[in-house]
């Protein structure tokens, strides 16, 4: 878009200047181009005195003209202005005198302003509006200046708005005023190298501090030693990538009377740190590292031999080197006394016989919390090796998770949870294809017999052979005691399965759509999936968290429902699911992320 000229002039080059003084104009150049140049052989070259004597008429024709145009100058007159180009810009005063005319005044004369219709003095500072085709006045000018400069900071407002908004949805909480201990908490993590020393603010607020720092990648050596102190029973570190070995270490010599130890992320956890864990943590009753990747199967083995600490839960992740002879230390020394048992991620682990100790070595109605998932080979964690863990250890047990052991079937199901586990609250099992809608529903026909508390936590993301049955069955048994629960990835379920378990028995349109099976409205419907089926309404007074995503049949009608028959939900999962939109009608303090309409 062309801008249109002010009738302000650039700064000219010396040689502009000097030709522009010595009257050598662009009309003058274009007569000395066009002047022939070329003589024929017979013409005589002019003399020394010819060549002066031109150069002199040049000059006194360049003089009259510059004193005619002062003089036309003087006068006022409009045809008077200086002829001389600008060769920096290009632009030559005709140009100038023409954009002047378009407008229709110069600078210092009389306008009137486009905006207020008043009279006023054009300056170089005027402002052209295109839209207008004229200039504004000073007043108009400083009123628009100040609209733009608001609508800038309401676009940049608007912008740090979302971007909070979109920092509270990956965090799963809400917008909200922060409580004054909030923001002091803000403000010492932001200032963390600065602080020397916590002092005494209580326990919880120090591992809150510990999170938002692990969360930030603001943990190190130096911010590591505030949260160490000799009266401590329990730290919990879920970033150490940036600690050293040698900080490790003080670990153990501030603490002495640590009882349970988290460290996540703890790529740097050598062997010498181990060692010296072993003799200074002599009341060490939980150990949970995730990456500890340099510490050798040898040193492990070590360690659970001559350890004397009371050692009762154990966890560990993410290592290649935690082999089979670390685990059967492990068992020898502690498994009667275990309580909690999880492995994750451990490719050392790779027969089924070392698993097949585990019962072995287990105290009988002991084990509460146990955790097998992802190994290095599918078919090691098996349908038998299962059962015969669960008949040893299911009576105590409370946690299961067997997240990524693919090779396990319905019989895990109906043999082992169904029959061995009647204290089990949580149980997650991601990523199980091969277990079926069927083979679903007859475990928990089994399971409800022995189990009448119900689940509290579920996890069967991309169970994907589970469909509107299996589910029904999980929900009538699990139902009144549910707390969080992920569907992720359940295509099968339907539409109408989701509105019936959220829909009161009593309404017409279930009444009516029972009345039609039993007048037997399938009878003619040879295809099993496209069978009519009625599901009795499930209550949910204590879920407070779901994960629908990438279940295609779950819409806006639906999370009406949700959001009305679950009234302690506050967190709704929607990935995938392209019909869930803003204009689903939900509660105001119900949080729904992954909607598409939610993009920031």
């Amino acid at each position: 878009m062309s801008r249109p000229r002010s009738g302000v002039r650039g700064p000219n080059s010396a040689l502009t200047e000097f030709l522009k003084n010595e009257g050598i104009t662009d009309a003058f150049r274009r007569r000395q181009i066009h002047t022939p140049t070329s003589r024929t052989p017979e013409e005589p070259e002019p003399s020394a005195t010819e060549e002066i004597s031109s150069e002199e008429e040049q000059i006194r024709t360049a003089g009259r003209k510059k004193r005619r145009a002062a003089r036309k100058l003087a006068k006022g007159s409009d045809s008077g202005s200086d002829s001389g180009s600008d060769s920096d810009f290009n632009i030559s005063d005709d140009a100038s005198s023409g954009d002047d005319l378009d407008v229709g005044h110069k600078f210092g004369e009389q306008d009137l302003c486009v905006d207020c219709g008043n009279s006023f003095t054009l300056t170089v500072y005027s402002r052209y509006l295109d839209s207008h085709k004229g200039y504004l006045c000073e007043d108009c000018n400083e009123a628009l200046k100040k609209k733009e400069k608001a609508a800038r900071r309401n676009q940049l407002n608007a912008r740090k708005k979302r971007k909070r908004l979109a920092q509270a949805l990956l965090d799963r909480t809400t917008v909200h005023v922060p409580s004054l201990q909030d923001v002091c908490i803000r403000v010492i993590t932001k200032n963390i190298s600065d602080v020397e020393a916590l002092g005494e603010i209580g326990q919880t607020n120090i591992n809150k501090i510990s999170r938002i720092l692990s969360k930030n990648r603001s943990l190190n050596d130096e911010t590591m030693t505030l949260f160490l102190s000799p009266d401590i029973r329990e730290i919990e570190f879920w970033d150490c990538s940036n600690v050293s070995s040698a900080c490790f270490d003080k670990i153990a010599a501030y603490c002495s009377q640590l009882e349970a130890l988290t460290l996540f992320m703890c790529g740097q956890f050598h062997n010498d740190n181990l060692i010296y864990y072993k003799d200074k943590l002599l009341n060490l009753k939980k150990l949970a590292l995730n990456g500890p990747f340099l510490i050798s199967d040898q040193m492990w083995t070590s360690f659970f031999k001559e350890a004397q600490c009371p050692l009762q839960q154990f966890e560990i992740r993410n290592t290649h080197r935690f082999g089979n002879d670390a685990l059967l230390a492990l068992l020898e020394r502690w498994g009667r006394n275990l309580t909690s048992l999880k492995l994750s991620r451990l490719d050392s682990l790779d027969t089924v016989g070392i698993y097949e100790l585990i019962p072995e070595f287990l105290g009988p109605s002991t084990l509460t919390s146990l955790e097998l998932s992802y190994p290095c080979k599918t078919d090691i964690i098996t349908d038998e090796l299962l059962i015969y863990i669960l008949a040893v250890t299911g009576e105590s047990l409370r946690h299961l998770n067997v997240d990524g052991c693919s090779s396990l079937t319905d019989q895990f199901l109906i043999e082992g949870v169904g029959k061995f586990c009647p204290n089990l609250e949580s149980l997650s099992m991601r990523n199980l294809d091969l277990i079926t809608d069927e083979g679903f529903v007859q475990a928990f026909e089994e399971f409800s017999a022995i189990n009448s508390g119900g689940l509290v936590t579920v996890d069967l993301t991309k169970c994907v052979g589970l469909g509107d049955k299996a589910i029904h069955a999980l929900l009538v048994h699990s139902g009144n005691t549910l707390v969080e629960l992920s569907l992720n990835s359940l295509n099968k379920l339907t539409k109408s399965f989701l509105l019936q378990v959220l829909t009161d028995d009593n309404a017409t349109w279930k009444n009516t759509l029972k009345e039609s099976i039993e007048d037997g409205v399938n009878d003619t419907i040879e295809n099993e999936e496209e069978k009519k089926v009625f599901y009795s309404k499930v209550n949910f007074p204590l879920l407070t968290r779901l994960d629908v995503g990438f279940v295609r049949a779950f819409d806006d009608g639906v999370a009406a429902l949700v959001s009305e028959e679950c009234p302690k939900l506050n967190i709704l999962e929607v990935y995938g699911d392209n019909k869930c939109t803003s204009k689903a009608k939900v509660r105001s303090d119900l949080l729904i992320i992954g909607r598409q309409s939610d993009a920031v």
